[in-house]
């Protein structure tokens, strides 16, 4: 078989990854001396780690990160004094992902706990684990929508193929009655098969207040509190220290 007809059949297979592969193969003199299994091996590997890489692109772009491009590679430990590195690497497993524990991230506003759940996500979403961020806010917008358009079953379908699920900015808003009722809804129908990561800038003592009802707030929190690993930020605000850092940087030039 010629390579024009090899090729022609990769592209008919959407192999992308081997036909580049092969095409390399064919455009190195290299190649030639080397044995049949070795190089089917290079193209069949070519082929897995375009497939990853598509795989992980789909998954970024479905999981509407607020932070798209911030990576576990960039935490800078000197703005975060309360962070442990053998925590954050221990995270960057996904292990507790996959037991279906969730994950606290509590400190001030300006700490950077956003950027750290996204940087969090990105490492799960490199092991193929889908991921879905919300505010919490805007989920209680879109569990609204779903009930009144009589789609509620579809949307807690849909959220519950994330195997991880942030909800950003925990307990900046009170919950109603229909509210907390269908967030509820949305926790029970992923209790243990599922795991949360919540960012608040509210202690856990007070989360109770958001919801307004003691009997569901215990039924919700139970959930996830008890089965959670907890990162506390502490120090300085993030965005104050970055502005004055740029601000002193501006001023030297």
């Amino acid at each position: 078989m010629d390579k024009k007809l090899i090729t022609s059949k990769l592209e008919q297979l959407k192999l992308n990854g081997a036909l580049q592969a092969f095409e390399h193969q064919c455009g190195t003199t290299t190649y030639h001396k080397l044995d049949f299994e070795t190089r089917f091996g290079e193209i069949l590997d070519s082929q897995l780690v375009f497939n990853s890489e598509k795989r992980i692109k789909t998954l970024l772009k479905q999981a509407k990160l607020r932070y798209p491009n911030t990576f576990i590679s960039d935490i800078n430990y000197e703005l975060y004094p309360s962070l442990k590195p053998s925590q954050v690497s221990q995270l960057a497993t996904s292990d507790w992902i996959k037991a279906h524990h969730h994950l606290l991230i509590i400190g001030p506003t300006g700490m950077g706990k956003t950027t750290l759940a996204c940087a969090i996500a990105q490492e799960a979403i490199k092991q193929h684990i889908p991921v879905l961020f919300y505010r919490l806010s805007t989920l209680f917008l879109d569990l609204v929508a779903a009930q009144k358009e009589e789609k509620l079953k579809q949307f807690l379908r849909k959220m519950n193929r994330a195997p991880l699920l942030i909800l950003d900015d925990w307990g900046n808003a009170l919950m109603g009655k229909g509210e907390r009722h269908l967030f509820f809804e949305l926790i029970e129908s992923r209790d243990l098969n599922s795991s949360l990561l919540i960012t608040s800038q509210y202690p856990v003592s007070t989360w109770h207040e958001s919801f307004q009802d003691s009997t569901i707030a215990d039924s919700v929190l139970d959930r996830v509190v008890h089965n959670a690993h907890k990162i506390e930020l502490k120090g300085e605000s993030i965005r104050k220290l970055k502005r004055i850092t740029d601000e002193g940087d501006y001023d030297e030039h």
